[in-house]
């Protein structure tokens, strides 16, 4: 089967001779950045709880299967994590306005139903990504469809209807109110990769892009470990205050300060002497500091070294 010429590559075509300009490219990073601060404003302390290592691991397995694009899988994490929190909050609220004496068997009940259907769930969440993210669409790269799925939930050993599998969808899309949109990791690392690239022609952003999808992965199968780490690195004191974690819910919400980290840990695992050239210059167009992005890339190549 030939590729079709008139779809976007797999991956980003860095230094490409097409590429949009620096200015253009700022602009966009500048339009990121805005909406990271919203995300890290809207910041909680039970953000990233379902991002668990079974799950993670289910997803990946998953998005390997259905062939879905690398945007697309990390966005059906952030989806899979965001709807179950949401959802078992509309759950718990729903038992809540039962008589006390019908909540415990109804809890029971409801936790039961809710471990059965997440492998439906995440497929649901994988369907809504290949959709947001279907500009990838070359060769085997294609939006999942409601067949594709039934076939991987019954290699699985689960059969659904077609409805079954729509309503599913519909569920997680109300959930989350309709707000599938934002986004991930990924996007700011290629677009700060591609910037760059555009101010250094030298340096080596493919090569930077396979390693930083890499890490990206085991940063998000070593979540909890990852930002736990995290925390007592950046905290003074052997006790977390009240203020500390607040403070660092938003740490954890903040998108563009992982990418750039992200980025660091890869140059520093291709040209280790090059990383603080490249941590200077991620530092001066994200006006993030050197220290945090710094801090952010010693613990994600720690959880490297204990692989």
């Amino acid at each position: 089967m030939e590729r079709d010429i008139f779809a976007s590559p797999i991956e980003p075509l860095f230094n490409h001779e097409f590429a949009m300009e620096t200015e253009i490219l700022q602009d966009w990073l500048i339009n990121l950045a805005k909406k990271n601060t919203l995300f890290i404003n809207q910041a909680h302390s039970k953000q990233g709880l379902f991002k668990q290592l079974n799950a993670v691991e289910t997803i990946m397995y998953a998005a390997e299967k259905l062939k879905i694009a690398l945007e697309a899988k990390y966005l059906a994490i952030e989806l899979f994590d965001r709807f179950l929190y949401n959802h078992i909050q509309d759950l718990r609220d729903h038992v809540l306005k039962l008589p006390k004496k019908k909540q415990m068997k109804e809890w029971q009940k409801i936790q039961e139903g809710v471990s059965n259907q997440v492998l439906l769930r995440i497929v649901s969440c994988c369907q809504i990504a290949s959709k947001l993210t279907s500009h990838y669409k070359a060769f085997l790269l294609q939006v999942v469809s409601i067949n594709r799925a039934k076939r991987f939930l019954r290699d699985c050993g689960y059969r659904y209807a077609s409805e079954s599998l729509l309503q599913s969808e519909l569920r997680v899309l109300k959930t989350l109110k309709f707000q599938v949109t934002e986004p991930t990791p990924i996007v700011y690392i290629e677009t700060m990769l591609e910037i760059l690239g555009c101010n250094n022609t030298e340096a080596e952003v493919k090569t930077y892009y396979y390693v930083a999808t890499k890490l990206l992965d085991l940063l998000y199968l070593k979540y909890h470990a990852f930002y736990k780490i995290l925390s007592e690195v950046t905290c003074s004191s052997s006790i977390q205050s009240t203020e500390h974690k607040k403070k660092f819910q938003k740490v954890k919400a903040d998108q563009l300060l992982l990418g750039a980290s992200i980025i660091g840990g890869a140059v520093f695992m291709v040209q280790h002497d090059k990383a603080d050239e490249m941590i200077e210059e991620l530092s001066r167009i994200t006006r993030i500091s050197q220290n945090d992005i710094i801090d952010f890339t010693s613990v994600l190549i720690q959880l490297v070294e204990e692989e």
